[in-house]
């Protein structure tokens, strides 16, 4: 544009240089011009002049300074490709040492990874590249858990500071039996008879620090059909801590107590008859080339709990508890014998009859095995009769007609609503039977069953344990 504004004013100038001469030779020709005339004209023409002379002057100053810029121009380019050439090889050489740290710190990485697959070792700390550019393990952070100790095992006390003994069994059945007529006694007697016990030193010394409340929390676990009645018959043998009897355990020993026990209106197993069964914690038959062996009811028990350790660590706490009681088992006759007189009824004429089907049931930690064990000849299906029978375990055997009832809370497990169980299942009370599944499944039956507390694991030993771990009183057995 400035050089354009240059040419423009040259040529203005030049037109005018033209148009001033056109208007002189005017003037010169015309004769007639008035002096005065033709000096003004001259004049005119002399200023214009002089401004053509400017035009020209500032024409030639603008192509000056042009060339000036062009040439100050072409110098800042150069200078600033030098530079920009500069920058990029700054650039090039950082991003080169950038992708070279980068694929290092990726290939450390690589390395240390490859090392603990070969050596099969976990990467238990945190890796992180440090900006992308440094491999950096963070000791202080851990990704993996470290492997956990071995854990102790659960506190257990040991047998002869809190089990009973089978003579204490004995001495406290006693107890139970001179209070109570039947299987079963009030909730209050039947913590009176355990304190009076402890402080008479009939039960384990530890048995003394047991207040009424840890004592009522045991007796709860045992509850009778009727309310604020303990089954202390159930109580003795969780006290006695059998193993528990698998289904066709009961289904045999269910068959042998009918067997052999003799009918009437006071029947049951003598003790003659009782002494003859083998029970599943007593002395096993022996095969042939063996020697016949007792039960270690300690170490069943042991055997089928669970244990935090490592199975081959199990197996041989348990190979030391058998040869520990290899020459000194425990006394199964004689805890049998003690069963028989807790658990069996005196009657008028001085004979002592254990009821059969009461002492099943009571062995029976599940529902279902009360349901194998009672009907144990037609593969579980109880009638109508056994299964009120089993939902009054306590109060067997049952007369045949029971009084009607006039108490204010009736009994939940009555005949009736058994026999209205019955009729949901579209099934003769008189003569059908039905399986556990079938009275689980119907609403009525899963109601009945859930409401029926006779049969549960009760551990009394766990829930003392408890209490006195929670005082800080327990020795435990390593």
């Amino acid at each position: 544009p400035l050089l354009a504004l240059a040419d423009a004013l040259e040529a203005a100038a030049a037109q005018e240089d033209e148009a001033a001469a056109l208007a002189q030779a005017a003037d010169t020709a015309d004769a007639e011009l008035l002096p005065s005339r033709a000096q003004h004209n001259g004049a005119v023409r002399a200023l214009q002049a002089e401004a053509r002379s400017l035009w020209r002057a500032e024409a030639a100053k603008l192509r000056r300074r042009c060339r000036a810029l062009c040439v100050h121009g072409a110098n800042a380019l150069a200078a600033n490709k030098a530079l920009l050439e500069r920058l990029y090889a700054q650039l090039d050489a950082r991003l080169g040492a950038r992708v070279r740290a980068e694929l290092e710190a990726v290939g450390a990485l690589v390395q240390l990874m490859r090392a603990a697959v070969e050596s099969e070792a976990q990467l238990s700390h945190a890796l992180e590249l440090a900006d992308g550019a440094a491999l950096v393990v963070d000791e202080s952070l851990l990704l993996v858990p470290r492997r956990p100790a071995m854990p102790a095992p659960a506190p257990r006390q040991r047998l002869g500071q809190l089990r009973l003994s089978v003579a204490q069994l004995v001495g406290l059945s006693a107890r139970f039996g001179s209070e109570a007529t039947g299987s079963t006694l009030p909730l209050r007697t039947a913590i009176d008879v355990l304190l009076r016990a402890a402080a008479a030193g009939e039960l384990p010394p530890l048995w003394r620090q047991f207040e009424r409340t840890v004592l009522l929390q045991v007796c709860r676990l045992f509850p009778s059909a009727h309310a604020a009645q303990v089954s202390w018959h159930a109580l003795v043998l969780a006290l006695a801590q059998l193993p528990a009897p698998t289904s066709a355990q009961l289904a045999a020993l269910a068959e042998a107590c009918e067997r052999n026990a003799t009918p009437g209106e006071h029947g049951g197993l003598t003790r003659s008859s009782w002494d003859e069964l083998e029970l599943w914690f007593g002395p096993q038959p022996a095969r042939e080339g063996e020697v016949a062996r007792e039960f270690d009811v300690e170490a069943v028990r042991a055997a089928s709990a669970p244990s935090p350790y490592p199975a081959h660590t199990r197996v041989h706490a348990h190979a030391e508890i058998l040869r520990a009681r290899r020459n000194n088992p425990l006394p199964s006759q004689a805890l049998k014998a003690a069963l028989f007189d807790a658990l069996a009824t005196r009657h008028a004429n001085g004979a002592s009859r254990l009821n059969q089907q009461r002492f099943v049931l009571y062995t029976c930690d599940s529902v279902p095995k009360a349901f194998a064990a009672t009907a144990f000849a037609d593969h579980g299906a109880v009638s109508a009769a056994e299964l009120h029978a089993l939902l009054h375990r306590d109060e067997l055997p049952l007369p045949e007609h029971p009084p009607a009832e006039l108490t204010p809370n009736p009994d939940p497990f009555s005949l009736a609503v058994v026999h209205r169980l019955f009729a949901e299942l579209n099934c003769d009370a008189g003569k059908d039977r039905v399986p556990y599944l079938m009275v689980a499944n119907n609403p009525l039956g899963a109601r009945i069953l859930s409401a029926c507390e006779l049969y549960r694991v009760n551990n009394v030993y766990a829930v003392l344990e408890a209490k006195l771990a929670a005082v800080g009183d327990l020795a435990i057995d390593m």
